[in-house]
């Protein structure tokens, strides 16, 4: 059967979703500039429970402990979202309140990483929704699927939907995941844990959103510089979400 690259979009992910990142001001300047997305290694991310399932101890039919450590390196990710202007959002991925909201969809997102020429596109790209369960119900997840559960049918989806799994605290944030699989150890070593892909800025991106606590001044001169970064840049406006615009009150 032929393989299409819908097979490796998870979860139920409808591939025309609108999707949003945020970036600090300085890392969207060098998204701009390298015309890279970089990808890290989940062992990066702050939740310890990422990766979980491949966290956790097993132990082999002699008794020996397993160590997955060698397959949670082969994922690299980066996260988006569906929340398209939420504080929480802004607070915790502009704290120095300078951010740039990038908007697109997951067909183009998906379209920039998915490379259709590599022979193993199949195992190796994938995008998916984030599903969101408590402690409890990722331990009976642990208590109900086996290694070879996750691994039956060598296609790496299995593997994939675990880094789509997170704890309900984190529901808010909506998440969607771009995730590549690397197998090969001396690329690996020579990635450093940072995976990148080529983009063409002017085809992924729909527009940009400057941090709502941006002073004006502050603002004419961001949406300048960017406007530099590009032959034709994208719409470029301002978040309303600190915007005071309500209507006056009646005194009579």
């Amino acid at each position: 059967m032929l393989h299409k690259i819908e097979d490796n979009v998870l979860n139920d992910l409808d591939l025309d979703t609108k999707i949003y990142r945020i970036f600090t001001f300085d890392r969207f300047k060098e998204l701009i500039t390298s015309n890279e997305l970089v990808l890290v290694n989940p062992e990066m991310w702050d939740d310890p429970f990422e990766n979980f399932f491949l966290k956790a101890n097993a132990i082999d039919t002699t008794g020996n402990i397993v160590d997955f450590s060698n397959l949670r390196q082969m994922w690299y990710g980066q996260c988006w979202t569906t929340n398209e202007d939420t504080d929480a959002m802004w607070r915790i991925y502009s704290p120095d309140k300078n951010g740039v909201r990038v908007s697109t969809t997951v067909r183009k997102l998906f379209n920039t990483i998915y490379n259709k020429y590599d022979k193993f596109a199949s195992l190796k790209y994938f995008i998916g929704k984030v599903n969101y369960g408590t402690k409890e119900q990722l331990n009976e997840f642990m208590n109900q699927n086996s290694f070879l559960n996750i691994a039956m049918g060598g296609q790496n989806d299995g593997f994939a939907k675990l880094l789509c799994i997170k704890r309900e605290a984190f529901e808010h944030e909506n998440e969607v995941r771009i995730l590549v699989n690397e197998n090969d150890e001396k690329k690996r070593k020579e990635l450093n844990g940072l995976y990148k892909i080529q983009i063409d800025k002017s085809n992924l991106i729909d527009d940009i959103c400057l941090d709502p606590r941006l002073t004006k001044d502050a603002y004419n001169n961001n949406e300048a510089e960017i406007k530099k970064l590009f032959q034709s840049s994208p719409k470029i406006f301002q978040s309303d979400l600190y915007q005071f615009d309500l209507l006056p009150i009646d005194l009579e």
